[in-house]
Protein backbone atom coordinates (compact mmCIF):
# COMPACT_ATOMS: atom_id res chain seq x y z
CA UNK A 1 0.00 0.00 0.00
CA UNK A 2 1.37 3.35 -0.70
CA UNK A 3 1.56 6.25 1.61
CA UNK A 4 -1.12 8.28 -0.38
CA UNK A 5 -3.53 5.13 -1.13
CA UNK A 6 -5.47 5.23 2.70
CA UNK A 7 -5.87 9.09 2.42
CA UNK A 8 -7.10 8.75 -1.41
CA UNK A 9 -9.98 5.57 -0.44
CA UNK A 10 -10.86 7.74 2.71
CA UNK A 11 -11.31 10.85 0.72
CA UNK A 12 -13.59 9.27 -1.82
CA UNK A 13 -15.58 7.93 1.12
CA UNK A 14 -15.74 11.45 2.28
CA UNK A 15 -17.31 12.48 -0.70
CA UNK A 16 -20.12 9.51 -0.76
CA UNK A 17 -22.58 11.91 1.54
CA UNK A 18 -24.12 15.06 2.45
CA UNK A 19 -21.32 18.30 2.19
CA UNK A 20 -18.20 16.52 0.81
CA UNK A 21 -14.55 17.00 0.68
CA UNK A 22 -14.01 19.00 -2.51
CA UNK A 23 -10.82 18.51 -4.67
CA UNK A 24 -8.23 21.16 -3.85
CA UNK A 25 -4.40 20.83 -3.57
CA UNK A 26 -5.10 21.12 0.20
CA UNK A 27 -6.98 18.26 0.53
CA UNK A 28 -4.91 15.42 0.95
CA UNK A 29 -2.38 17.78 3.35
CA UNK A 30 -5.65 18.14 5.64
CA UNK A 31 -6.57 14.95 5.33
CA UNK A 32 -2.98 13.82 6.49
CA UNK A 33 -3.02 16.17 9.71
CA UNK A 34 -6.57 14.93 10.89
CA UNK A 35 -5.84 11.48 10.41
CA UNK A 36 -2.96 8.66 10.74
CA UNK A 37 -2.53 6.13 7.79
CA UNK A 38 -4.14 3.26 10.00
CA UNK A 39 -6.92 5.93 10.84
CA UNK A 40 -7.49 6.87 7.29
CA UNK A 41 -7.47 3.71 6.82
CA UNK A 42 -9.73 1.94 9.33
CA UNK A 43 -12.34 4.98 8.69
CA UNK A 44 -12.65 4.65 4.82
CA UNK A 45 -14.60 1.02 6.15
CA UNK A 46 -16.95 2.93 8.49
CA UNK A 47 -20.80 3.71 7.63
CA UNK A 48 -22.13 7.17 7.94
CA UNK A 49 -24.90 5.34 9.35
CA UNK A 50 -24.45 4.56 13.38
CA UNK A 51 -24.05 0.27 13.92
CA UNK A 52 -23.23 -1.88 16.53
CA UNK A 53 -19.52 -2.75 17.09
CA UNK A 54 -20.53 -6.16 16.12
CA UNK A 55 -21.55 -5.46 12.38
CA UNK A 56 -18.44 -2.75 12.67
CA UNK A 57 -16.20 -5.76 13.00
CA UNK A 58 -17.98 -7.88 10.44
CA UNK A 59 -17.43 -5.46 7.58
CA UNK A 60 -13.79 -4.24 7.99
CA UNK A 61 -12.85 -7.78 9.27
CA UNK A 62 -11.19 -6.93 13.04
CA UNK A 63 -12.55 -8.82 16.09
CA UNK A 64 -14.93 -6.99 18.25
CA UNK A 65 -12.13 -6.80 21.66
CA UNK A 66 -9.03 -5.77 18.85
CA UNK A 67 -11.50 -2.98 17.24
CA UNK A 68 -13.19 -1.92 20.46
CA UNK A 69 -10.19 -0.03 21.90
CA UNK A 70 -9.61 1.51 18.00
CA UNK A 71 -13.01 2.77 17.61
CA UNK A 72 -13.22 4.42 20.97
CA UNK A 73 -10.08 6.22 20.08
CA UNK A 74 -11.18 7.48 16.75
CA UNK A 75 -14.16 8.74 19.03
CA UNK A 76 -12.27 10.50 20.91
CA UNK A 77 -10.61 12.43 18.23
CA UNK A 78 -14.60 12.55 16.86
CA UNK A 79 -13.20 11.52 13.80
CA UNK A 80 -16.28 8.40 14.26
CA UNK A 81 -19.29 9.38 16.38
CA UNK A 82 -20.25 7.35 19.54
CA UNK A 83 -23.75 7.30 20.55
CA UNK A 84 -24.97 5.17 23.75
CA UNK A 85 -23.56 3.04 26.19
CA UNK A 86 -23.30 -1.10 26.10
CA UNK A 87 -25.07 -2.96 23.90
CA UNK A 88 -26.81 0.29 22.51
CA UNK A 89 -23.67 1.64 21.38
CA UNK A 90 -23.36 2.58 17.84
CA UNK A 91 -20.28 4.04 16.01
CA UNK A 92 -20.52 6.40 12.95
CA UNK A 93 -18.59 7.74 10.44
CA UNK A 94 -18.08 11.32 11.35
CA UNK A 95 -18.94 13.26 7.90
CA UNK A 96 -16.90 15.62 6.68
CA UNK A 97 -18.71 19.38 8.31
CA UNK A 98 -18.28 17.56 11.46
CA UNK A 99 -14.26 15.91 11.65
CA UNK A 100 -12.61 18.52 9.70
CA UNK A 101 -14.12 21.94 10.54
CA UNK A 102 -16.27 21.22 13.46
CA UNK A 103 -14.48 19.57 15.90
CA UNK A 104 -10.98 20.50 16.14
CA UNK A 105 -11.87 23.83 17.10
CA UNK A 106 -14.27 22.74 19.53
CA UNK A 107 -12.15 22.59 22.77
CA UNK A 108 -10.61 25.86 22.06
CA UNK A 109 -7.24 24.81 21.68
CA UNK A 110 -4.35 27.23 20.58
CA UNK A 111 -1.41 25.05 20.00
CA UNK A 112 1.32 24.76 17.35
CA UNK A 113 -0.51 21.91 15.49
CA UNK A 114 -3.81 23.97 15.45
CA UNK A 115 -3.08 27.07 14.14
CA UNK A 116 -1.22 25.42 10.72
CA UNK A 117 -4.72 23.20 10.78
CA UNK A 118 -6.31 26.77 10.98
CA UNK A 119 -4.47 28.19 7.98
CA UNK A 120 -4.37 25.46 6.09
CA UNK A 121 -8.37 24.79 6.36
CA UNK A 122 -8.86 28.86 6.11
CA UNK A 123 -7.57 28.43 2.82
CA UNK A 124 -9.26 25.39 1.67
CA UNK A 125 -12.65 27.31 2.33
CA UNK A 126 -11.39 30.47 0.79
CA UNK A 127 -10.23 28.49 -2.37
CA UNK A 128 -12.44 25.77 -3.06
CA UNK A 129 -15.12 24.77 -0.42
CA UNK A 130 -16.89 27.84 0.11
CA UNK A 131 -18.16 28.30 -3.25
CA UNK A 132 -19.44 24.73 -3.40
CA UNK A 133 -20.91 24.74 -0.23
CA UNK A 134 -23.04 28.16 -1.60
CA UNK A 135 -24.44 25.60 -4.48
CA UNK A 136 -26.45 23.64 -1.65
CA UNK A 137 -30.27 24.67 -1.51
CA UNK A 138 -30.28 22.66 1.35
CA UNK A 139 -28.41 23.85 3.81
CA UNK A 140 -26.56 22.09 7.25
CA UNK A 141 -28.25 25.54 9.32
CA UNK A 142 -31.56 27.70 8.88
CA UNK A 143 -31.95 30.96 10.73
CA UNK A 144 -34.24 31.84 13.32
CA UNK A 145 -35.57 35.14 14.38
CA UNK A 146 -34.30 36.89 17.59
CA UNK A 147 -37.68 36.34 19.20
CA UNK A 148 -38.61 40.07 20.29
CA UNK A 149 -38.38 41.25 16.59
CA UNK A 150 -41.27 39.20 15.38
CA UNK A 151 -44.66 41.15 15.32
CA UNK A 152 -46.65 38.42 16.06
CA UNK A 153 -45.44 36.25 19.03
CA UNK A 154 -48.01 34.00 18.53
CA UNK A 155 -46.80 33.19 15.06
CA UNK A 156 -43.54 31.69 15.92
CA UNK A 157 -43.97 28.08 16.79
CA UNK A 158 -41.58 26.47 18.75
CA UNK A 159 -38.74 25.04 16.34
CA UNK A 160 -38.54 28.92 15.15
CA UNK A 161 -37.76 30.08 18.77
CA UNK A 162 -33.81 29.59 19.50
CA UNK A 163 -35.33 30.64 22.90
CA UNK A 164 -38.01 27.27 22.91
CA UNK A 165 -35.46 25.16 21.93
CA UNK A 166 -33.39 25.34 24.64
CA UNK A 167 -36.40 24.84 26.98
CA UNK A 168 -37.08 22.10 25.15
CA UNK A 169 -33.91 20.04 26.36
CA UNK A 170 -32.67 18.90 29.46
CA UNK A 171 -29.05 17.95 28.29
CA UNK A 172 -26.96 21.01 27.41
CA UNK A 173 -23.38 21.69 26.55
CA UNK A 174 -21.42 24.66 25.32
CA UNK A 175 -18.28 24.66 22.71
CA UNK A 176 -15.98 27.20 21.03
CA UNK A 177 -17.68 28.10 17.88
CA UNK A 178 -15.66 26.55 15.72
CA UNK A 179 -15.91 29.17 12.70
CA UNK A 180 -14.63 31.98 14.94
CA UNK A 181 -11.77 29.58 15.88
CA UNK A 182 -10.36 28.64 13.13
CA UNK A 183 -10.15 32.59 11.88
CA UNK A 184 -8.80 33.42 15.33
CA UNK A 185 -5.98 31.25 15.32
CA UNK A 186 -4.90 32.07 11.82
CA UNK A 187 -2.81 35.44 11.47
CA UNK A 188 -4.13 35.71 8.08
CA UNK A 189 -7.80 37.41 9.63
CA UNK A 190 -8.12 39.95 12.28
CA UNK A 191 -9.77 38.34 15.19
CA UNK A 192 -13.44 38.51 15.24
CA UNK A 193 -15.05 40.66 17.71
CA UNK A 194 -17.85 38.70 18.92
CA UNK A 195 -17.64 36.00 22.04
CA UNK A 196 -16.18 32.84 21.07
CA UNK A 197 -17.80 30.11 23.50
CA UNK A 198 -21.05 30.07 22.86
CA UNK A 199 -22.07 27.87 20.77
CA UNK A 200 -24.79 25.27 22.06
CA UNK A 201 -25.30 22.06 21.53
CA UNK A 202 -28.45 19.33 23.57
CA UNK A 203 -28.67 16.17 24.24
CA UNK A 204 -27.12 13.16 22.49
CA UNK A 205 -24.09 15.66 21.41
CA UNK A 206 -24.30 17.11 24.39
CA UNK A 207 -23.35 14.46 25.98
CA UNK A 208 -20.72 13.08 23.27
CA UNK A 209 -18.98 16.71 23.44
CA UNK A 210 -19.09 16.39 27.86
CA UNK A 211 -17.09 12.93 27.25
CA UNK A 212 -14.73 13.87 24.78
CA UNK A 213 -13.74 16.71 26.57
CA UNK A 214 -14.52 19.59 23.88
CA UNK A 215 -17.05 21.47 25.34
CA UNK A 216 -19.02 21.69 28.92
CA UNK A 217 -22.09 21.28 30.68
CA UNK A 218 -24.94 24.32 29.96
CA UNK A 219 -27.85 24.92 31.59
CA UNK A 220 -31.60 26.76 29.91
CA UNK A 221 -30.16 29.87 32.50
CA UNK A 222 -26.74 30.55 31.11
CA UNK A 223 -28.17 29.78 27.38
CA UNK A 224 -31.05 32.26 27.51
CA UNK A 225 -28.76 35.00 29.01
CA UNK A 226 -26.00 34.14 25.63
CA UNK A 227 -28.65 34.55 23.25
CA UNK A 228 -29.57 37.53 24.51
CA UNK A 229 -26.12 38.86 25.00
CA UNK A 230 -25.79 37.69 21.31
CA UNK A 231 -28.70 39.36 19.98
CA UNK A 232 -27.57 42.65 21.41
CA UNK A 233 -23.71 41.95 19.68
CA UNK A 234 -25.97 41.62 16.09
CA UNK A 235 -25.12 37.68 15.95
CA UNK A 236 -27.33 35.71 13.63
CA UNK A 237 -29.46 33.07 15.54
CA UNK A 238 -28.76 29.96 13.68
CA UNK A 239 -30.36 26.07 14.24
CA UNK A 240 -29.25 22.61 12.28
CA UNK A 241 -31.87 22.41 9.80
CA UNK A 242 -32.70 18.31 10.86
CA UNK A 243 -35.83 18.86 12.23
CA UNK A 244 -39.04 20.64 12.88
CA UNK A 245 -39.36 19.21 16.24
CA UNK A 246 -37.71 21.54 18.87
CA UNK A 247 -36.64 18.43 20.61
CA UNK A 248 -34.83 17.10 17.51
CA UNK A 249 -32.64 20.03 17.03
CA UNK A 250 -29.11 19.13 18.64
CA UNK A 251 -27.64 22.86 17.69
CA UNK A 252 -27.68 26.82 18.02
CA UNK A 253 -25.27 28.75 16.67
CA UNK A 254 -24.77 32.33 17.17
CA UNK A 255 -23.38 33.27 14.34
CA UNK A 256 -20.41 36.11 13.62
CA UNK A 257 -21.45 36.48 10.06
CA UNK A 258 -17.72 37.46 8.56
CA UNK A 259 -16.49 34.23 9.74
CA UNK A 260 -19.30 31.78 9.55
CA UNK A 261 -19.25 28.94 7.23
CA UNK A 262 -22.64 29.49 5.88
CA UNK A 263 -21.98 32.79 5.47
CA UNK A 264 -18.29 33.76 5.26
CA UNK A 265 -18.38 32.70 0.93
CA UNK A 266 -21.79 34.81 0.58
CA UNK A 267 -20.18 37.92 1.60
CA UNK A 268 -16.92 38.04 0.02
CA UNK A 269 -18.68 37.74 -3.07
CA UNK A 270 -20.78 41.26 -2.75
CA UNK A 271 -20.69 42.35 -6.17
CA UNK A 272 -23.23 39.41 -6.95
CA UNK A 273 -25.40 39.67 -4.16
CA UNK A 274 -26.03 36.12 -3.75
CA UNK A 275 -28.86 35.10 -1.77
CA UNK A 276 -27.24 31.99 -0.32
CA UNK A 277 -26.30 31.42 3.42
CA UNK A 278 -27.90 30.45 6.30
CA UNK A 279 -31.26 28.90 4.84
CA UNK A 280 -33.85 31.25 5.74
CA UNK A 281 -36.18 31.37 8.57
CA UNK A 282 -40.04 31.58 7.60
CA UNK A 283 -39.88 34.95 8.71
CA UNK A 284 -39.02 38.55 6.78
CA UNK A 285 -37.90 42.30 7.46
CA UNK A 286 -41.13 44.59 6.71
CA UNK A 287 -41.81 48.00 7.81
CA UNK A 288 -44.30 48.46 10.93
CA UNK A 289 -44.43 52.64 10.09
CA UNK A 290 -42.21 54.04 7.45
CA UNK A 291 -42.93 57.07 8.08
CA UNK A 292 -41.12 56.39 11.52
CA UNK A 293 -37.10 55.94 9.90
CA UNK A 294 -35.37 58.39 11.11
CA UNK A 295 -33.00 57.24 8.16
CA UNK A 296 -29.72 56.38 10.89
CA UNK A 297 -28.83 53.60 8.77
CA UNK A 298 -28.50 51.41 11.87
CA UNK A 299 -30.54 48.83 10.24
CA UNK A 300 -28.27 48.65 6.76
CA UNK A 301 -25.12 48.66 9.33
CA UNK A 302 -26.36 45.59 11.43
CA UNK A 303 -27.68 43.53 9.07
CA UNK A 304 -25.72 40.25 8.42
CA UNK A 305 -26.48 39.58 4.74
CA UNK A 306 -26.11 43.28 2.98
CA UNK A 307 -29.81 43.04 2.22
CA UNK A 308 -30.39 46.45 3.54
CA UNK A 309 -28.56 49.38 1.55
CA UNK A 310 -28.98 53.01 3.23
CA UNK A 311 -28.44 55.67 1.12
CA UNK A 312 -26.91 58.94 2.51
CA UNK A 313 -27.66 61.18 0.03
CA UNK A 314 -30.95 60.75 -0.34
CA UNK A 315 -31.37 59.78 3.04
CA UNK A 316 -33.30 56.11 1.81
CA UNK A 317 -33.43 52.62 3.06
CA UNK A 318 -33.39 50.11 0.21
CA UNK A 319 -33.89 46.71 0.71
CA UNK A 320 -33.12 43.41 -0.89
CA UNK A 321 -35.51 40.86 0.13
CA UNK A 322 -33.97 38.43 -2.08
CA UNK A 323 -30.84 38.16 -0.06
CA UNK A 324 -32.94 38.62 3.68
CA UNK A 325 -32.87 35.40 5.86
CA UNK A 326 -35.29 36.56 8.44
CA UNK A 327 -32.43 36.75 11.21
CA UNK A 328 -34.36 40.08 12.68
CA UNK A 329 -30.73 41.62 13.66
CA UNK A 330 -31.57 44.87 11.68
CA UNK A 331 -35.06 44.59 13.43
CA UNK A 332 -33.34 44.30 17.25
CA UNK A 333 -32.08 47.91 17.52
CA UNK A 334 -34.10 49.55 15.50
CA UNK A 335 -34.48 53.14 17.84
CA UNK A 336 -37.88 53.88 16.27
CA UNK A 337 -39.33 50.35 15.93
CA UNK A 338 -39.77 51.19 12.22
CA UNK A 339 -39.21 47.69 11.15
CA UNK A 340 -40.69 44.10 12.27
CA UNK A 341 -40.54 40.92 11.14
CA UNK A 342 -43.48 39.11 9.42
CA UNK A 343 -44.21 35.65 7.90
CA UNK A 344 -43.02 35.24 4.66
CA UNK A 345 -45.64 34.32 1.68
CA UNK A 346 -44.97 30.90 0.93
CA UNK A 347 -43.34 29.41 4.04
CA UNK A 348 -40.44 27.89 3.95
CA UNK A 349 -40.42 23.83 3.79
CA UNK A 350 -38.02 22.76 6.57
CA UNK A 351 -36.73 19.60 6.38
CA UNK A 352 -39.22 17.83 9.07
CA UNK A 353 -36.40 15.56 10.22
CA UNK A 354 -32.71 14.30 9.79
CA UNK A 355 -33.88 11.24 7.47
CA UNK A 356 -36.11 13.97 5.17
CA UNK A 357 -32.88 16.06 5.36
CA UNK A 358 -30.48 13.36 4.22
CA UNK A 359 -32.73 12.76 1.37
CA UNK A 360 -33.08 16.44 -0.40
CA UNK A 361 -29.42 16.82 0.10
CA UNK A 362 -28.20 13.52 -1.27
CA UNK A 363 -31.31 14.42 -4.40
CA UNK A 364 -29.52 17.92 -4.47
CA UNK A 365 -26.42 16.35 -5.36
CA UNK A 366 -27.76 14.44 -8.13
CA UNK A 367 -27.67 10.84 -6.27
CA UNK A 368 -30.16 8.38 -5.48
CA UNK A 369 -30.93 8.82 -1.85
CA UNK A 370 -31.95 4.77 -1.97
CA UNK A 371 -29.04 3.79 -3.64
CA UNK A 372 -26.65 5.55 -0.71
CA UNK A 373 -28.94 4.51 2.14
CA UNK A 374 -28.62 0.66 0.83
CA UNK A 375 -24.69 0.96 0.71
CA UNK A 376 -24.35 2.19 4.26
CA UNK A 377 -26.50 -0.12 6.02
CA UNK A 378 -25.96 -3.45 3.64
Amino acid sequence: MSEDEPYIKLKKRLQAFLFPLVDSPYTMDLLKMRYTPEEADLCSKIPFMGHSLKYISKKVGIPEDELAPKLDALAKKVLIVKYGKGRKTTYSLAENQMAMFRNPFWGGKDDEWIKKYAHLINKYYIEDYGSHLMGNRTLGMRSVPINTTVQDKSDVVPYESAVEVVKAHERHAIVHCACRQRHNLDPAFETSKYEVNNCFHFGDLADLIVEQGVGRRSNVEEMLDLLEKSAEAGMIHAVDNYSTDPKGIDTICNCDPEYCLFTETVRMKTSSRSPRGHHPSNFIREWTDEEKCIQCGLCAKRCPMRAIDFVKEEKKIVFHPELCIGCGVCVYKCPTDAITLVRREGTQDHPKNPLEFVKRVLEERGLDPQEVMKQETN
